[in-house]
C-alpha cells in the first residue's frame, strides 16, 4: 500500500469520525433540550397539583361529611315542623274553641 493511498483512507476514516461524532453530539444536544422541555411540563404539573390540592378542601365536600351534614339539617327541620305542628294546633284551638 502506498503513502498516497493509506493518507486517503486514514482522511476517510477521520471523516467517517467526525461526522459521527458531530451526529452524536447533535443528539446529545436534542436530547439535553428534550429533557428541558420536559423538566419544564413537569414543573408546571407540579404547581398545577399543588395548586389544585391547595384549593379542593374549599371547593370539595367529602361524601360522607354531606351525609352527615344533610342527616343533622333534616333532623333540625323535622323538629322544626313538629314544634310549628304543635304550636298551630294550639292557635287553632284558641281560635276555634267556642265554634264546635
Amino acid at each position: 500500500m502506498e503513502w498516497g493511498s493509506a493518507a486517503g483512507w486514514a482522511a476517510t476514516f477521520i471523516a467517517f469520525l467526525a461526522v459521527n461524532a458531530s451526529t452524536i453530539q447533535w443528539l446529545l444536544k436534542r436530547r439535553d433540550e428534550q429533557h428541558e422541555r420536559d423538566t419544564g411540563r413537569v414543573d408546571e404539573l407540579e404547581r398545577q397539583v399543588t395548586e389544585l390540592r391547595v384549593n379542593l378542601p374549599l371547593e370539595y365536600v367529602r361524601r360522607e361529611d354531606w351525609i352527615r351534614f344533610s342527616g343533622t339539617l333534616d333532623a333540625k327541620l323535622d323538629a322544626m315542623r313538629e314544634e310549628m305542628r304543635g304550636e298551630i294546633g294550639e292557635v287553632k284551638d284558641r281560635l276555634y274553641a267556642g265554634r264546635n
